[in-house]
Formats: C-alpha cells, sequence, structure tokens
C-alpha cells in the first residue's frame, strides 16, 4: 500500500509520531511518504518539506498580534499552503492520514481531498476535529470548557471577534464537511474517544482508538545514579520532574505547577514531625518556557530547555524520583507514557492518556481534575512514602502496548480492509 501521512512538525508532539509511524509502515513493507512543515527534505525518510504561503504568514501574524491568545482558532477557514505544492503527493497515494490541519489546512481544502477517492484517516493528536474552532479546551479562567462539543456559539477564547460569529461559521462548515465525507477517525486513548463521541460534529462516526508508541530511545535502562552524573545532578536529591512543549500553554499545566508545589511545602511545614531537609527538595523542568516563572524558596528550580535529544530526555526520565503531569484538558501529553516506560512514577490529573497508563497506587497517582491539594499530597507520597506496588510489572505491559510497530499494524490492517471496501469515499 501507499500511504501519505500530513501533518505539522514539531520534535515533540505530532512530528515525532508521524516520523516513527512512517519508518514502522516502511519496515512492514508498505510505501510511505511524508508531509511536514519546515523540515528538510530526507530522502532516507522520504520527509517532504511545505512551506507556507508568504500571505498567509502575514494573516496569521496579524490575528495573534491583535489578540495574543488566540491559539490559531481561525485555521480551519484558511490554508496556510497551496493545494498544488501537495497535489502530487496525493496522486501517488492510496491512504492518506491527516493528522492535523492546525494552521495548515483549510475544511475546503480538505474537501478537496475527500473528492480524490482516497482512503482517509483523521488522527488528531487534539480535539480541533470536535470543537468549533479552537484545539484547546480551557476557558480564561481555567475551566474545562463544555460548550466545544455542542454549539462553540460564546467561546470565551473568541470574545474579541464574536461579532463576526466566526466560531458557529466554523462549526458549521466543519459539520458540513465531516458529515457529508463520514471519515474514520483515530484517536490515542479513551478519554479522548468519549470527547469524540460527545461532540455533535464527529459522534456518528466511526471513532477507534490506536493507542500511540513510546519512542524506543527515549526508554533505554540506566540506573539512576548514572543518569544523575551524566547530567550534574546531585545523587541525594528528591527530584521533581515536569515538562511539556510549551511550558505556558494553559492545558499542560504550567500555570498551575508553582500553586501545587506551594501547597505541597505547606503540607510540609504544617507536618513537624517531618525531619525532611528541603534543601534536597529540586524541580527540574524541560520544554519551551516562553513566559513560565517558578519561585518557592524552599525548591531549587533548574530548567534544562528545549531538548532535541532522545538520550538526553531519557537521562532526565532515569534521574528523578516523580514525573508531575497536572495537565487540564489535554489528550496527551506523550511525555507520561515516556516517563512510565521508563519506571518514573507519574502523578496526574484523570484526563487524556494518564486514564488509560496510571493505576492508581500501582505506578502512580491518578488526582480529580483541579484538585491541587490532592496533587500536592501524591507528589508527596511518590516522593517519601514508596507505597506503589510493582510499577515495573504495570509499566512493562503498557510498553508492549504503546508501540509503533502495533500502531503501524493496526493503520494497515484498517486500510487493507476500507481499501477493498471502499467504505469511506
Amino acid at each position: 500500500m501507499k500511504f501519505l501521512l500530513i501533518s505539522y512538525s514539531e520534535f515533540d508532539g505530532v512530528g515525532q509520531h508521524v516520523a516513527n509511524l512512517n519508518t514502522n509502515l516502511e519496515k512492514l513493507g508498505h510505501k510511505s511518504k511524508v508531509i511536514l512543515l519546515h523540515k528538510l527534505n530526507d530522502t532516507e525518510n522520504n520527509i517532504i518539506k511545505i512551506k507556507r504561503s508568504f500571505l498567509s504568514r502575514i494573516f496569521f501574524f496579524f490575528l495573534e498580534f491583535l489578540k495574543k491568545d488566540l491559539k490559531g482558532l481561525f485555521s480551519f477557514g484558511n490554508s496556510t499552503i497551496k493545494y498544488n505544492s501537495i497535489k502530487r503527493y496525493i496522486d501517488e497515494s492510496e491512504v492518506i492520514i491527516i493528522y492535523s490541519m492546525h494552521k495548515i489546512l483549510s475544511f475546503n481544502m480538505l474537501e478537496k481531498i475527500f473528492k480524490t477517492n482516497k482512503v482517509i484517516y483523521l488522527r488528531p493528536l487534539d480535539w480541533e476535529f470536535a470543537t468549533g474552532g479552537c484545539h484547546l479546551n480551557i476557558t480564561d479562567k481555567g475551566d474545562i470548557c463544555n460548550k466545544f462539543h455542542t454549539s462553540c456559539d460564546k467561546c470565551p477564547q473568541l470574545n474579541f471577534f464574536n461579532f463576526f460569529n466566526l466560531s458557529k461559521k466554523i462549526f458549521n462548515k466543519k459539520q458540513k464537511v465531516l458529515e457529508k465525507y463520514h471519515p474514520k477517525i483515530f484517536v490515542e486513548n479513551n478519554f479522548t474517544k468519549d470527547v469524540y463521541n460527545t461532540s455533535s460534529i464527529t459522534k456518528n462516526m466511526k471513532i477507534e482508538t490506536i493507542f500511540l508508541g513510546v519512542n524506543k530511545e527515549r526508554i533505554k535502562f540506566i540506573s539512576k545514579e548514572d543518569a544523575r552524573k551524566n547530567l550534574n545532578l546531585d545523587k541525594s536529591d528528591k527530584i521533581i520532574l515536569f515538562g511539556t512543549f510549551n511550558m505556558d500553554a494553559p492545558h499542560k499545566g504550567g500555570r498551575i505547577i508553582e500553586s501545587i508545589l506551594k501547597n505541597f511545602i505547606s503540607n510540609l511545614y504544617k507536618n513537624k514531625e517531618s525531619k525532611i531537609d528541603f534543601s534536597k527538595i529540586k524541580l527540574i523542568t524541560f520544554g519551551r518556557k516562553n513566559t513560565f516563572t517558578f519561585s518557592i524558596p524552599e525548591i531549587k528550580w533548574v530548567h534544562f530547555g528545549e531538548i532535541n535529544s532522545d538520550q538526553k530526555l531519557n537521562f532526565l526520565y532515569r534521574s528523578a524520583d516523580v514525573f508531575a503531569s497536572p495537565s487540564t484538558g489535554c489528550n496527551g501529553p506523550h511525555i507520561v507514557l515516556e516517563a512510565l516506560a521508563n519506571d518514573l512514577p507519574v502523578v496526574a490529573f484523570d484526563q487524556g492518556v494518564a486514564q488509560d497508563s496510571v493505576i492508581n497506587g500501582v505506578n502512580g497517582y491518578l488526582v480529580p481534575c483541579f484538585s491541587k491539594e490532592n496533587f500536592s499530597n501524591s507528589i508527596f507520597k511518590a516522593l517519601f512514602l514508596n507505597e506503589l506496588v510493582d510499577p515495573k510489572n504495570e509499566n512493562e505491559k503498557l510498553k508492549s502496548i504503546f508501540n509503533y510497530t502495533n500502531e503501524a499494524k493496526m493503520i494497515i490492517q484498517n486500510a487493507s480492509e476500507d481499501l477493498k471496501n471502499k467504505t469511506y469515499n
């Protein structure tokens, strides 16, 4: 079979998963090409460079300049690449997998792709196909939006442009196109599957779960002592690890990690019998910092910045004592799986991939969303109480499920059946 994978490029997030699926499709004997933004041509891995148009870039810059929290909400009505730039790759393929439309495709362009009579799958790594324009579902107050799956008519993120009623227009256009062509949607976890099953746009479509794989280069065994030696970290420190591609993104938890750890320190002070050495508690972060800051005197903060090395990420996971994931409405984050695969205990809100992977009291702790008290208490348990039951055994089971070979095999099986039946176009 001939596959074409369309997405945007990131080291973490979508780009990594697209590149790994491409590799495994080829290993299993199929032809595969990848279209990513801002990637150099790589003939060995079939990664194709596609540039955005100059005028489209100006348009998006102008929107973001007017209101910096738009988060690309209007990307569904405006394409940043030209159809002719990808047409020949579409013509050469049999199966097209679209990972994301965020700032790349419009629904008008998507409709052109549907009309080519190919087998087309949507493989969203966020919730953009289920909403009225955004790819997040967090309100300005930090609450999870409960309107995104019904109408989005009064979306607080669109309050500046509500005069144009853009969210409703985007919602209606999206619903019209997806209902007409009825593509199969593959999501990455059961939490996200519930979101798509609830959305009035996608609830009548065939939605299947294919778990994303974990990069093998990020989960190699190395002792905690050797990992810390490589990173120049003290072997006696109690290390809390937090990282994400964009640390100040509201749904990733960067905005509340400091208040969680303030609660954590406050509880330690209240416990007069505690003989914990505060100087040994350290927060290590990684990712694009942007406006993220951290200032708790009792906790030393070390930021490793953006990491483009799988080995260095591996060392970070292996050196830490607990991974904190206060994600509040993200269908990932994928690094939860990487942390668990490195046998690192995870404390997470009961959202996204954590629901499928973190087993409370076994390999980490699941906490009710926005419960900072429970979150801080769980960090204490993970750091000092050592109560987890046989986490390695459970994590080995997870590694057998969350791997790129299984993902590729499931895609191939579906594509083979759908090419024979031609049920989607």
